[in-house]
């Protein structure tokens, strides 16, 4: 009897332990759903203290819940300007169709080739699918924004344990615009030259999702709520797609950057659905600006933007350029660059 009771005693021992679990899992979603919709609160907490706590106990409360529940593992990485201490697993890259793809339970990423019927260009795309939005990431030349070297974007790649990846905005090469990442405002510059054009700021939330802001209203922003709602920003420009529609052809007129009216080589990224993104450039002789809006909406996105093209313009996946680079076919040496990256 002694026996019977002590296996009753176990077995209820058992249920109560992963029902414990089971609520204080609950508990610690709560309360990191509730620090999301305060992102400053885990951006100065980890960009202060390099204290990579929140992202740990996301991921652990996460796998509790894998092993009680049916509920899908989302790892997140830690929002900081580290890079992921992992490299993708080469394991997990592989050819289909013709086409280069790397897939873990983190990412997607599907790599291919067209070329345009109008003039022989190579467009090259890379379809990117995340589970979480810390794995949209910036790497900057020499691992450190206040660099004052540049380097090739393959070299800055590398250091980024990243899938794949893209040229970016070349902060640097401008006197003027808005950068962010994880709430520290790198670049905060307007012309104080009333003829100077307003600037198209590509800014990403803490959703992943993308929005077009201009300059000036981004500046307002940070000067009146600080940037700690802001995971990253891009300022190059000028938009191309925005809530599904082609954006205002009249803005090519006079824009400050991107040569949006001319024939030249370019740089885009869009976003077609919730952490779906698509990556693009297009290979000499070029495009208008315009044209690559019916190229980002014949793909399904829904928001575009045009990045630094031209020379700069390069996609990278496997540590490799996967483009034929504009003009001089050589790698421009830059501040920055984009990228992907897995969180297994």
């Amino acid at each position: 009897m002694k026996k019977n009771t002590n296996k009753t005693n176990k077995k209820n021992l058992g249920k109560n332990k992963k029902i414990f679990f089971f609520f204080m899992s609950v508990l610690m979603i709560f309360t990191l759903n509730y620090l999301a919709f305060s992102p400053a609160t885990v951006v100065k907490q980890i960009s202060m203290t390099k204290n990579l706590s929140s992202s740990y106990l996301n991921n652990q409360i996460n796998s509790i819940l894998a092993e009680t529940t049916d509920t899908e593992v989302v790892r997140m990485l830690p929002y900081d300007f580290s890079a992921p201490k992992n490299p993708p697993s080469s394991s997990n890259f592989f050819k289909e169709d013709g086409k280069t793809c790397y897939k873990d339970s983190t990412i997607e990423v599907t790599c291919w080739k067209e070329y345009a019927k109008a003039n022989g260009a190579e467009i090259c795309f890379a379809d990117v699918k995340i589970k979480h939005p810390s794995q949209f990431r910036r790497q900057w030349a020499n691992g450190d924004y206040n660099s004052s070297r540049s380097q090739y974007p393959t070299n800055i790649f590398a250091l980024s344990n990243g899938v794949v990846g893209m040229s970016s905005d070349f902060y640097k090469f401008r006197k003027y615009g808005v950068v962010v990442q994880y709430g520290t405002v790198i670049c905060d510059k307007r012309s104080t030259d009333p003829r100077q054009k307003y600037l198209d700021v590509l800014v990403i939330d803490y959703n992943g999702d993308f929005k077009i802001w201009n300059d000036q209203e981004l500046s307002e922003h940070i000067s009146k709520n600080g940037a700690d709602d802001i995971m990253l920003s891009f300022t190059f420009g000028p938009a191309l797609i925005k809530d599904g529609v082609a954006y205002d052809p009249a803005i090519e007129k006079g824009y400050p950057l991107g040569e949006s009216y001319m024939y030249s080589g370019r740089a885009v990224i869009g976003q077609i659905e919730k952490l779906h993104y698509l990556l693009c450039t297009y290979g000499k002789p070029g495009v208008k600006r315009q044209d690559m809006v019916s190229v980002m909406q014949e793909k399904g996105c829904v928001t575009a933007y045009n990045l630094d093209g031209g020379q700069s313009g390069t996609l990278i996946i496997k540590n490799k350029v996967y483009n034929q680079i504009a003009y001089k076919g050589n790698q421009r040496s830059m501040s920055d660059i984009l990228y992907f990256c897995s969180a297994e």
